[in-house]
């Protein structure tokens, strides 16, 4: 089971990208890099969750890519040739039970950034009144890979009339059977 949501505190800033309509921030302590991945780098895993794009090699290791927008609970997407990649820093282990350190997270784009003093979640829940976080909705699995098409509310932050995503608790709901394969089905030995 997943830790209950913990925020971290940056050391300087946000980092904010987007995912669809939803603007994600990123503690700059959670980000290790930020990068463009091509498309045709990426080595498949055909029987893993569709959560998992594949992996790649990079400095030496191999790399997950989990794709943001089905972490979320959006649809299926359109995978352009350049991808985006936020690379988690080794402070991500913190956020949940699976080792995070060194995942590629998939955005859309990188889109600025916030200093701390201008954007700061609280560690307080009644703050939040909408969100509605529920990790069981966030994939249904073991029905054909099918992703659940309800929308989690996840706003927890208004700044100037704009709505953030707070990435810790994406993260600290990511279900450990993702990183399982699943069955091969009618074809499997034994």
């Amino acid at each position: 089971m997943s830790k209950p949501h913990q925020f971290m505190p940056p050391n300087n800033r946000y980092i904010m990208a987007k995912v669809g309509d939803r603007t994600v921030t990123f503690p700059d302590v959670l980000v290790s890099e930020i990068m463009i991945v091509e498309r045709n780098a990426i080595l498949a895993l055909p029987f893993y969750e569709n959560v998992i794009v594949g992996v790649i090699h990079h400095q030496a290791t191999v790399m997950p890519l989990l794709l943001l927008r089905l972490l979320i609970g959006e649809q299926r997407t359109l995978i352009s040739e350049s991808l985006t990649v936020v690379r988690l820093s080794k402070v991500a282990d913190e956020l949940s039970d699976q080792k995070l350190e060194g995942v590629g997270i998939i955005v859309d784009r990188v889109v600025g950034s916030l200093e701390a003093h201008e954007y700061q979640p609280s560690n307080d829940y009644s703050d939040y009144q909408n969100l509605e976080l529920d990790s069981s909705d966030l994939l249904n699995l073991g029905k054909s890979d099918r992703i659940v098409t309800k929308k989690i509310n996840q706003t927890v932050a208004n700044i100037k009339e704009n709505e953030y995503t707070p990435i810790e608790i994406i993260l600290s709901s990511i279900h450990t059977h993702i990183w399982q394969p699943q069955r091969w089905g009618k074809y499997s030995v034994g």
